[in-house]
């Protein structure tokens, strides 16, 4: 049990947030071609607590997982409530302008707890929709030493445009108000959308998401639409191999 104040998702309701959590997994296994997480070392950035009851309460499978977050109280709290040996957690002090504004720069961070060590998945859950684009792509080009030679990387993002299905945050805000926003043929970049809350909304231009990985490492797979139950625009990558 997780006291209500440790939540960070968009659903307050526990019980319905970690019925989305099973979801977003088996979602997300579908993504890159696995059956579910048994056999899989996973390293999730921004782990937060949901996907850690979904696979205590629930009996999601898990081989290993490593969850990461920017916020003390909550790694303190699984450290002191995990006691399954597949289960690690760390905290990382990594600088937001929302989340964690005294932290230190994305590219001058290292995790020394897993150093060296390689995993088959890494996720990032409403991570990179509050992530500026030099923080974009510091975190790509920090991750990237942490994944296998054949392992994927999977993150959320909001992207600037409408979709068929309608279940984006553009396609919520052009309903609403009507606004132009996601409806142009060549949109801005990047748009911090919500001038009052910085960074609550960072939203991308399909181009602009999927340029900011050249450099970084990785090569991108595919880069899905959001979908009814909650997850907006989502990209799997795989890192890139020079020979």
């Amino acid at each position: 049990m997780v006291p209500p104040d440790l939540y960070r998702n968009a659903i307050p309701d526990g019980v319905a947030a970690l019925d989305s959590a099973v979801w977003l997994i088996d979602h997300m296994c579908g993504q890159i071609g696995e059956p579910d997480l048994g056999r899989l070392d996973v390293l999730d950035f921004g782990c937060g607590v949901r996907f850690t009851q979904a696979f205590v309460n629930r009996g999601v499978p898990i081989g290993h997982y490593v969850g990461v977050d920017v916020s003390p109280e909550i790694v303190d709290f699984l450290q002191a409530n995990v006691s399954d040996p597949r289960f690690e957690y760390f905290h990382l002090d990594a600088h937001n302008d929302r989340y964690n504004p005294t932290g230190r720069p994305l590219g001058e961070l290292s995790l020394p707890e897993i150093e060296g060590r390689r995993f088959d998945l890494i996720c990032l859950f409403s991570v990179f929709t509050h992530l500026s684009p030099l923080d974009y792509v510091a975190m790509l080009e920090l991750l990237r030493r942490f994944i296998r030679d054949d392992g994927s990387l999977f993150y959320t993002l909001f992207i600037n445009e409408i979709t068929e299905g309608g279940h984006g945050y553009v396609d919520k805000l052009s309903h609403a108000t009507g606004a132009s926003v996601g409806r142009r043929d060549d949109p801005s970049d990047f748009v911090d959308a919500i001038a009052a809350e910085p960074l609550m909304v960072a939203l991308y231009s399909r181009r602009h998401a999927l340029a900011l990985i050249e450099g970084t490492g990785w090569e991108p797979r595919s880069l899905s639409p959001p979908d009814i139950h909650g997850i907006q625009h989502h990209i799997v990558c795989t890192p890139r191999i020079d020979r």
